[in-house]
């Protein structure tokens, strides 16, 4: 039995009782997690986790479509991550340019005062991911949710 997990009271009919709260701890945990971390990012910088997870792969790789750039996050959906980036640009950190080798499509990259800020926050962002995720862990622990996470993604999807 998995203590100190919260799951909805059911007789599952397939899986068992510890596989109903191994899976709630995976939902519990990314929901914990990340909402430590967004409201960090929210105190500090007034910008969202979803938001900072756009500037972070901005940062990697630049200028990106917003297509390309949406295809990348875990965090939300491409409908959602254009209306993000939208907010970035109204918030003066991004801009958007024509492709010259594409006129129908835009090009998302940083103004010189938005890659300052995005940089200011990604350490912010880092420091919170260490606090909340890597201190309470061991390298076992990481180790063990990156196994996890490879099977997890290797495993067959719908059918």
């Amino acid at each position: 039995m998995l203590l100190g997990v919260k799951a909805p009271v059911s007789q599952p009919q397939i899986i068992s009782p510890d596989q109903v709260k191994g899976w709630f701890a995976l939902l519990f945990t990314h929901a914990t997690v990340t909402g430590r971390i967004d409201a960090v990012l929210t105190e500090q910088h007034k910008i969202s986790f979803s938001s900072v997870e756009i500037l972070c792969w901005l940062l990697e790789t630049e200028p990106q479509s917003v297509r390309a750039l949406a295809g990348k996050l875990v965090s939300v959906s491409p409908t959602r991550a254009s209306r993000l980036v939208q907010d970035l640009i109204d918030a003066g950190h991004l801009q958007r340019n024509a492709d010259q080798g594409d006129g129908r499509v835009s090009l998302i990259s940083f103004t010189k005062s938005g890659r300052h800020f995005a940089e200011t926050v990604r350490r912010t962002f880092e420091d919170s991911v260490k606090k909340n995720f890597v201190d309470p862990l061991d390298d076992d622990d990481i180790a063990a949710i990156t196994r996890i996470w490879a099977k997890l993604e290797n495993a067959e999807g719908p059918s």
